[in-house]
């Protein structure tokens, strides 16, 4: 266990301060942000936390009521932050607070005041943790948005690649592989099917992307699409629960918990109108209980698709 080494410099012009958290020996722990001046830095004896759990790095405080603590949770993928932030808070205080999302990379969650409010921060493969108390808040989106752009992360945040299907064009978690077997479907319809596997080999998630181009097929009905690009879960051994309403990254979600060949696993699935196309997709991973981290690797994994898909109208 080590102090983790907190250096304030000053901003030109600005009556703030960059802050400088670098663990010993734990680069991706480090971190940087902007925070007001003159606020007091209590450091502590900090060591690496284990996997999907946080540890305090340091506090700082300007007054009685008024305080910061940054944390940072490793996990060695992206993972969905706002998901894991319920775990860490507990599920009653998370249903007491306001739940959102500052972008892809930053997830929110507000206790109505004098309550703290929390700022996730994906950071490649780890997450950093901003709890704010009292004046705090004021300043807690502008530290969350600076980690992400001043904090130099290494090792580098986990890569993502561009892919095609049909009009759209999206990113996927560079840990997730598009299927090379294509799946047969009528003319306007695309399909990509991306899956993870461990090191061992095993599959960890599976993600599907369907795209209809509504330029192809003219007027067709939304429910109608809703039908035609549904997966049959029942056909293929699933059981599922009833769907719960989730705020992603990339706009609302439903999530279902269930079993398949006797095993937990989460499903959860989104629908998008982008540009003239119809989205819908779907990921399958581990339940939470039983493999957290590729829950929550799942999760990110459809966020960074459907954030990020975009159409091209060029002929």
């Amino acid at each position: 266990m080590a102090q983790c080494e907190v250096v304030r410099v000053p901003r030109p012009g600005r009556q703030t301060v960059e802050v400088r958290a670098a663990p010993a020996h734990e680069p991706l722990a480090s971190c940087r942000f902007e925070w007001p001046a003159r606020w007091r830095v209590h450091t502590c004896a900090w060591a690496p936390p284990p996997r999907g759990q946080a540890s305090v790095l340091f506090g700082m405080n300007a007054g009685p009521g008024d305080a910061l603590v940054v944390s940072v949770a490793r996990f060695g993928l992206e993972v969905d932050a706002l998901g894991w932030l319920e775990g860490h808070v507990g599920p009653a205080r998370f249903r007491g607070a306001t739940p959102s999302w500052r972008g892809l990379s930053v997830a929110a969650l507000d206790e109505p005041q004098p309550g703290p409010a929390w700022r996730a921060v994906v950071s490649g493969p780890a997450v950093h943790l901003l709890e704010a108390h009292g004046q705090a808040r004021r300043w807690l989106d502008r530290a969350a948005a600076t980690l992400r752009s001043l904090t130099p992360f290494e090792p580098s945040a986990e890569g993502v690649r561009g892919l095609s299907l049909g009009p759209l064009t999206f990113s996927a978690l560079a840990a997730w592989r598009a299927n090379t077997a294509t799946e047969r479907v009528p003319h306007g319809h695309a399909v990509a099917v991306l899956r993870r596997t461990t090191s061992e080999g095993h599959l960890a998630g599976w993600l599907r992307v369907h795209v209809v181009d509504r330029r192809v097929l003219v007027g067709v009905n939304p429910d109608t699409l809703r039908a035609e690009t549904a997966p049959d879960w029942v056909s293929q051994g699933f059981t599922l629960g009833e769907a719960d309403s989730a705020t992603g990254a990339s706009g609302p979600l439903a999530r279902h918990s269930g079993e398949w060949q006797g095993r937990s696993v989460e499903v959860a699935c989104a629908e998008r109108q982008i540009g003239p196309c119809w989205v819908r997709a779907d990921v399958v991973t581990p339940g939470l209980e039983r493999a957290p981290v590729s829950a929550l690797n799942g999760r990110r994994a459809l966020d960074v698709a459907l954030a990020t898909a975009r159409v091209s109208l060029r002929p």
